[in-house]
This record gives structure tokens, C-alpha cells and sequence, in this order.
């Protein structure tokens, strides 16, 4: 008797835990935004369309618990509270016009269509990752604490700030004048064909190509710029 009800309990567990373990999906329709901000190690595709949207695909975590919501524009994914593990979030978010992206605490964002915008900016921290293709007349990068962001396009005017080991690589971006700030171990790559500004210290690296006109960028405390 007691090896049966140990026996069914483990079955239960185990059917308790396949259950918890399905993938579950939801499309929810969206009002106007022109901004996109994901958190909490959620995965997100940006692809343009005639709707704006978001499709949801989740496994293990219960699809309340993802939230979506707009506030000034901007439209916030990420995950409600409470302590969750052994989960995925996958999101694909459709959008007719889009200025921003950020991605925050170990999120990902890729932009799969091309960024037209007259300004446009990319914001990452905490191990948040990047991805997109943007041409714009002033361009704002922004990546802090482990983040990564990789542009590839163009601008008139480039502005970037990296912080704390994070990556900003634009290898594949071309830009006028650049205004770059790299500090406590981040990396910065870009290409320029006007002016740099800017500063590198702790420890920042400034690499940079094509030939600008003018240079003046300072660097203390093992900061360097150099060209690529």
C-alpha cells in the first residue's frame, strides 16, 4: 500500500511537471507605439506590418504573467512578479512605425526589417542585446553593464555612451560625426567620414573607421581610441 501511494504521488508530480511545461500561445492586439522596451530574459523579434501587435509563445510561466502594456508611446513586455524558472518567452511584435528600442536585464531584441526614422536611439543594460539595421539623421546608442548592441546603417550624427564591459558594435555603421563616450572596459566600433568627439577611460576602447576630418577625444586611466 505504501509502495502504491508513493507510485502515485511520483505520477502525479511528474504529470504536474509536463503540465507546467507546455507551451502556450496568445496574440494580443495593440494600440499606437512608436517605442518597444523588453525585460526579464524575454526574447523579441521586430518586424514591420500593417497592425500593430504581439504574438506570444511561452513555456513553463503562465501567459498572464507576461505583460504588455503602453504608456507614452512606448510599449513595455516583460514578465509580473514572482520567481520563475525553467521558463522561455519568445515574442513577435509587429509594429507600423518604430523610433526605439531597449532591452534590459538579459532580453534580447532583433529587428528583423530596416529602422527609418529621422531620430531613432538603442538603450541596453544589464546583459540586454540588440540587434537592428537603422538609417536616421541623429542616432542614440546607450549600453551599460554587460549589454551588447549591434547596428549596422547610417546617420548624419551618431551619439553613443557605453559603460561597464558593455559593446556597441558598428562595424556596419557609417556615420558624419560622431559624439562617443566608452568608459570602465566598454568597446565602441563605428565609422566616421566627419568629425569625433568624445572621451575613453577606465579602460574603454574607441575603435573607428574610414577617415574623419577631425579628431579630439580624450582618454585617461588605460583608455584608448584607435583605428580599426
Amino acid at each position: 500500500m505504501k509502495r502504491f501511494t508513493q507510485l502515485t504521488f511520483f505520477i502525479f508530480l511528474l504529470s504536474l511537471g509536463l503540465t507546467y511545461a507546455q507551451t502556450s500561445t496568445e496574440t494580443r492586439r495593440l494600440d499606437n507605439f512608436n517605442a518597444v522596451k523588453v525585460s526579464t530574459s524575454i526574447k523579441a523579434e521586430l518586424v514591420q506590418g500593417n497592425e500593430n501587435k504581439i504574438e506570444i509563445k511561452a513555456t513553463g510561466i503562465d501567459l498572464d504573467k507576461i505583460e504588455s502594456s503602453i504608456s507614452d508611446k512606448t510599449l513595455e513586455v516583460k514578465l509580473g512578479r514572482g520567481n520563475f524558472r525553467n521558463h522561455s518567452v519568445n515574442v513577435v511584435i509587429t509594429y507600423r512605425d518604430i523610433q526605439g528600442i531597449e532591452a534590459t536585464t538579459s532580453a534580447s531584441v532583433v529587428a528583423k526589417d530596416a529602422i527609418e526614422a529621422a531620430e531613432a536611439y538603442l538603450f541596453a543594460a544589464t546583459s540586454g542585446y540588440i540587434e537592428a539595421d537603422v538609417t536616421s539623421e541623429v542616432l542614440r546608442i546607450e549600453a551599460a553593464t554587460n549589454a551588447r548592441i549591434v547596428v549596422n546603417g547610417e546617420a548624419d550624427e551618431l551619439r553613443i555612451k557605453a559603460y561597464t564591459n558593455a559593446e556597441v558594435d558598428g562595424k556596419n555603421f557609417d556615420a558624419s560625426d560622431v559624439d562617443v563616450l566608452a568608459n570602465t572596459a566598454a568597446s565602441v566600433y563605428f565609422n566616421s567620414t566627419g568629425s569625433i568627439v568624445g572621451s575613453a577611460a577606465t579602460a574603454g576602447k574607441i575603435y573607428y573607421g574610414g577617415n574623419p576630418k577631425s579628431m579630439e577625444v580624450k582618454t585617461s586611466t588605460g583608455g584608448s581610441i584607435q583605428k580599426k
